[in-house]
């Protein structure tokens, strides 16, 4: 029986009918010992404005002592929530941190598929190294996650641009 090419269906398209909006969503943060309170703070309360939930992901369950010496209970442990579950990735590290995960298969993992879902992912300088070390220099829908107004534009869609790579 021969092949016949179809008209695409706007009645079965999901990219088209898709609001511009965060509201509902999750965005997931990893972070890690050292990572800079101020600027998950900040990254929080931006993902709540826009009506989207900030769910953080560390290496451990036990939670993270941050810059500014407290200790934050995690949503979630690195080696069993990937990045699959969430809409976009912040990634809010200290270079050490950064050091360290780079040798985590469980990290390499969360930004690659990321990246190969081509979810928005922000990174400040130590989530930059964590993304150089999964081989993923740059892309689009990169962006400074402390620019949280940039981030979370991109962050309410899919990063087609990136499909070329």
């Amino acid at each position: 029986m021969p092949v016949r090419r179809l008209s695409p269906s706007p009645a079965l398209q999901i990219i088209g009918k898709m609001r511009d909006t965060l509201e509902g969503r999750a965005i997931g943060a990893l972070i890690a010992p050292g990572s800079d309170a101020r600027n998950l703070a900040g990254l929080r309360k931006a993902v709540s404005a826009a009506g989207a939930t900030l769910k953080v992901i560390a290496p451990k369950i036990s939670g993270v002592q941050l810059s500014d010496g407290k200790n934050l209970d995690v949503d979630g442990q690195l080696a069993g929530t990937p990045s699959v579950l969430f809409d976009a990735i912040a990634l809010v590290l200290s270079d050490d941190a950064a050091e360290t995960l780079s040798g985590d298969p469980a990290a390499l993992e969360f930004v690659r598929d990321a990246f190969r879902h081509l979810k928005a992912i922000g990174a400040d300088t130590g989530g930059r190294a964590l993304l150089e070390s999964a081989g993923i220099a740059s892309g689009a829908g990169i962006e400074d996650v402390s620019n949280y107004e940039a981030f979370l534009s991109l962050a309410k869609t899919r990063q087609w641009d990136r499909e070329k790579q």
